[in-house]
């Protein structure tokens, strides 16, 4: 009790001393005479000793001495009691198994030395690998793949149809055409899930997977339909990139992947991923307007069709028709694109691109009959001595099972409005001349303007063949080659309340664009005008409502341009409501 009556009056003075109060040094003279005065010592009347202190400052200098002496000493314990506590956690967690935290060979280490003033040391086994030896495995192996990154979106959408019709002979008007048909609601869903990597410093892959049906290159949509069954979930992506460093801005990939130009849905659906390779060059410029210049290029085969072998009629091979007969269809391309900042308000884009759509020609456009494909084909009957020679067309239904699994290499879409001519093929061969443009304007942080352009022009159209008097062939010209779309978005969708607002208009020629792989969202992808008005609102971040309504009219009636279409017949303008929830994670 002494003691810690020293220890506490020292400490009570020292804190007086430097708030300036004097009345301690009788209380550090009473803890003098408390000790001085413990049960079997003496008590000293006599006079004090020669060296101790007796002007006021002595002894105010004594006392500063004690207690720097009791702050040291307080100290050490401190000291001692925190290595206590942590040989006590560490005990506790090896002796639990408790993983939680590693223990190293460090730790341990540590808690001997704690334990050796009292002669006991603990073995570290030295045959069991710790924690951070684990850890240590695990990051050497990672650090081999590189890091991966996870990323999808789930989106869900009401839509709903109103205005539509068929192409049937009329039910209220004698010799017209075309019936209005009932509205048509649904609900439809798209889910993705990405992974990204990288390995070293220059090679990046990536691997998608997505909803959609597998026959549909130009939509992840989902239908919620079909009694509850379960809904496809395929590989949409899947390449490697190549950056090398002794070449920096040049990137070569291959696989799956998206579009590696810039494009609107004028000339393809957002939703469409390419297969094939691709080769590009960037280069960016310091202290210029020019920010940027890229070259892209791509080679990109869409069928892959069997080994042809084709006979003329006395036995020989035809060599030719072998060829075409197992040509394969490809889309080949480039682009030369810019960006330009005159000032932090505003930026230009500009590209120019060509696309290039080889073996067109063997396109066979049909047309989906629930499991079935109706095909058009033609029957050539050669002519005999009494008979001419007859040209027959009929449509055949083939199983709707052999153009998705691809096992029959017939080159087949279920997705074409272009021109064709009485034998079914396509009338026109397809090589693009896409020229885009887009404005940015940064004056407001809320309220972007973005004002996108898009013209493109077929440089291949032929005319349509079609039947004549005698069944003779009579060749339509061909003028249907081109194509506009106009955009402008103000606002975005980055921060959580930010809105955007829309509008596009868009004019399609019958033959401006090979419609298999163009915007699916219109009634028809070809021989059309459409308006678009759009409205987005973000209410987190990563979640964004939509409300968008599509409004298009054929531009040549119910049959186009090359098929006289009656007068009478329907030709009223299509409505397409959709409202999208948008999850990002």
């Amino acid at each position: 009790m002494q003691t810690s009556f020293r220890y506490l009056s020292g400490a009570v003075c020292g804190l007086v001393l430097f708030l300036g109060s004097a009345p301690c040094f009788a209380q550090h003279e009473i803890a003098l005479d408390t000790r001085a005065k413990s049960p079997g010592t003496p008590e000293v009347s006599g006079p004090r000793r020669p060296d101790a202190p007796h002007s006021d400052t002595e002894r105010i200098n004594a006392l500063e001495e004690t207690l720097r002496q009791q702050g040291a000493q307080l100290e050490e314990v401190r000291k001692l009691l925190s290595e206590q506590q942590d040989t006590i956690k560490l005990l506790t967690k090896r002796l639990t198994g408790d993983t939680t935290t590693a223990s190293t060979g460090s730790d341990l280490a540590a808690v001997n030395a704690n334990a050796a003033p009292s002669g006991t040391a603990l073995a570290v086994d030295t045959q069991t690998p710790t924690i951070e030896d684990r850890l240590k495995k695990v990051e050497g192996r990672v650090s081999e793949i590189g890091a991966i990154k996870f990323s999808g979106d789930i989106r869900l959408r009401s839509e709903s149809f109103f205005g539509l019709a068929n192409s049937l002979a009329s039910g209220s008007t004698p010799g017209a055409f075309g019936n209005d048909l009932s509205s048509r609601h649904r609900m439809r869903l798209r889910a993705r899930l990405s992974m990204r990597g990288s390995i070293g410093d220059e090679f990046d892959w990536g691997l998608r997977l997505a909803t959609g049906g597998l026959a549909d290159n130009i939509s992840t949509n989902q239908t919620l339909t079909d009694f509850f069954n379960r809904k496809p979930f395929s590989l949409d992506q899947a390449f490697v990139t190549y950056k090398p460093k002794a070449a920096p801005g040049l990137r070569l990939q291959g696989g799956k992947f998206e579009p590696p130009w810039i494009f609107t849905e004028l000339t393809f659906d957002n939703d469409i991923m390419v297969e094939g390779i691709n080769e590009s060059y960037t280069h960016t410029f310091k202290g210029s307007a020019l920010k940027e210049l890229a070259l892209v290029a791509w080679q990109l085969p869409f069928l892959e069709r069997n080994s042809a072998f084709v006979r003329n009629s006395n036995g020989t091979i035809n060599i030719s028709e072998s060829r075409r007969g197992g040509r394969d269809l490809a889309l080949y391309g480039a682009q030369l694109r810019a960006r330009l900042e005159p000032s932090a308000n505003v930026g230009l884009s500009l590209s120019v691109a060509d696309h290039y759509y080889s073996g067109t020609q063997f396109i066979s456009p049909l047309q989906v009959f629930g499991s079935q494909l109706q095909l058009p084909i033609t029957i050539v009957i050669p002519a005999t001595a009494t008979t001419p020679a007859q040209i027959v067309t009929t449509q055949v239904l083939v199983p709707r099972d052999l153009l998705v699994a691809g096992n029959g290499n017939l080159g087949l879409t279920n997705a074409s409005n272009n021109a064709t001519n009485r034998d079914g093929r396509l009338a026109s061969g397809f090589n693009l001349v896409d020229v885009l443009g887009r404005l940015d304007l940064k004056y407001s942080k809320r309220w972007p303007i973005a004002i996108s352009g898009n013209f493109v022009l077929n440089t291949q159209t032929h005319g349509v063949v079609t039947p004549g008097p005698g069944g003779a062939d009579v060749i339509l010209p061909n003028h249907e080659n081109k194509g506009f779309w106009g955009e402008i978005q103000v606002g975005g969708t980055k921060a959580r309340g930010d809105a955007q607002f829309g509008y596009t208009f868009l004019r399609i020629q019958k033959d401006a664009v090979l419609t298999p792989f163009n915007w699916s969202d219109i009634t028809q992808q070809s021989d059309v005008r459409g308006h678009r008005f759009n409205f987005s609102y973000a209410v987190d971040p990563r979640v964004t409502f939509t409300a968008t309504a599509i409004v298009t009219e054929r531009l040549h009636g119910l049959f186009g341009p090359f098929v006289a279409t009656p007068v009478g017949s329907s030709n009223h303008a299509t409505t397409r409501f959709q409202f999208d929830t948008i999850i990002r994670f």
